[in-house]
């Protein structure tokens, strides 16, 4: 059999026949060999890739070479130490050792850095760990499964643990007197690259651009010294493109978070309070409540007060409308959301950047065809209708709006309910990032 080449950050494969599939019978076996410590483990380590809860399942798309995977079954189970079960897929430890080598992924290596990490605690350790951080925890240290790696998955639900945020689970070691463990982590910080994670789908949204129908991009700039740039209906003279809007550090927008799902809300709201966002969410709502809530925000008198507006939405829905908790057809069009913000249904935001970032889970039953994932999808027109554009004609009717839409088949929810969205996780990391921010 002719060894897989790989390559970062996908191991390429010429045609699906080039690579002899291991035959089911030995996933079957495999399955069964290994315990319930390593199912967790190799649950963990593809959870930013693959979307299974099956064991069985898992195992059987790791060896699938269209799926494009940044690491191979052969590897998945060198990290877990099963070197006697490479023998299925005639492979070496060597050959599984050296596909791992060619991994510079910072996501992949950090993952693999608390796998190991979890191999080398004692249950003592661990229930240190867990006492220490109780009250970070939601559900007050009370795990499902009392496990380290179980423990860091809430960590990161809560986005208190990334590869590039590893100072609490470092000090956390050092207290407990693992100092070797401590160490570890330490190596890898001054170690790790300094490429930003991105997940497997490309679902990266960015958090410094601003889509304007009548201008160009313009940054977000967060320092003092920042210049405003106002709406205007003509086109963006070339000395003003650099300048930015302003904000102030102090007062610094007001974010909206609708989540008619329940994974996300928690942890975006934590980010935007750190960023001086007062932020109001909105949990589980109905469609009447949402157009309610909409209609609410853009009237609110303390929009005024704020130099940057960010609406966050989460739901399933189609390709382009929310369902909110209603799950009827045809929901509520996602083009006409922006409408209630623009310069003219919302006069306190006028000049200001707008922001929308939208997950949408796309209902199967209702949505056959398309991409299982896209990202940033199209600004939609306004209806606005053209006489109250042309009686203010120094406010164009969508300006200062940067639109995020990423949909993913629910598919990816049905099977890992309380997951939270790769896509959010993403880009709450670069806002947590001050020179990315």
């Amino acid at each position: 059999m002719q060894p897989r080449q790989s390559t970062f950050p996908i191991n390429k494969v010429t045609s699906p026949n080039a690579w002899q599939r291991v035959p089911i019978n030995a996933l079957l076996q495999i399955s069964e060999d290994i315990d319930p410590a390593e199912v967790e483990a190799i649950r963990y380590l593809c959870r930013d890739v693959l979307f299974k809860t099956n064991i069985r399942e898992l195992l059987n798309d790791l060896d699938d070479p269209s799926l494009n995977l940044p690491f191979s079954l052969a590897e998945v189970l060198y990290v877990v130490k099963r070197f006697d079960l490479l023998k299925y897929l005639h492979k070496s430890k060597t050959e599984a050792e050296n596909g791992l080598k060619l991994l510079s992924d910072i996501q992949l290596r950090y993952r693999i850095l608390m796998i190991e990490i979890g191999e080398q605690l004692e249950g003592s350790d661990l229930e240190s760990l867990i006492f220490l951080l109780k009250d970070k925890l939601r559900t007050g240290g009370k795990l499902s499964n009392k496990t380290f790696l179980s423990l860091i998955t809430e960590l990161e639900k809560l986005n208190l643990i990334a590869p590039q945020r590893l100072d609490l689970i470092e000090q956390c070691l050092q207290n407990i007197h693992r100092i070797d463990l401590k160490k570890r982590i330490t190596n890898f910080r001054l170690t790790a690259s300094c490429d930003h994670y991105s997940n497997a789908f490309g679902a990266q949204p960015s958090s410094q651009a601003l889509i304007s129908p009548q201008g160009p991009r313009n940054e977000i700039n967060f320092h003092k010294d920042t210049v405003p740039i106002q709406e205007t209906g003509e086109p963006y003279p070339m000395e003003l493109r650099e300048e930015c809007y302003t904000v102030r550090k102090a007062t610094a927008g007001f974010c909206l978070i609708i989540d008619c799902v329940g994974n996300d809300a928690d942890y975006l709201k934590d980010i935007f309070v750190k960023l001086n966002f007062t932020v109001k969410c909105s949990m589980y709502t109905t469609m009447n409540t949402f157009k309610e809530t909409l209609q609410l925000v853009a009237n609110m008198e303390q929009l005024r007060s704020h130099d940057i507006f960010v609406c966050i939405i989460i739901s399933r829905g189609s390709s382009d409308s929310v369902f909110c908790i209603d799950k009827s057809f045809p929901g509520f069009p996602l083009d006409k959301v922006k409408n209630f913000f623009t310069g003219h249904s919302c006069p306190h935001l006028v000049g200001k950047p707008k922001l929308f970032f939208v997950q949408n889970y796309i209902v199967q039953k209702i949505e056959e065809s398309g991409d299982m994932i896209e990202v940033d999808g199209p600004v939609y027109a306004s209806f606005v209708n053209e006489q109250t554009a042309q009686r203010n004609p120094k406010v164009p009717i969508e300006a200062d709006i940067f639109w995020s839409h990423c949909k993913v088949n629910e598919i990816f929810l049905l099977e890992s309910p309380n997951s939270p969205s790769l896509y959010f996780k993403h880009l709450s990391q670069l806002l947590s990032d001050e020179q990315k921010r």
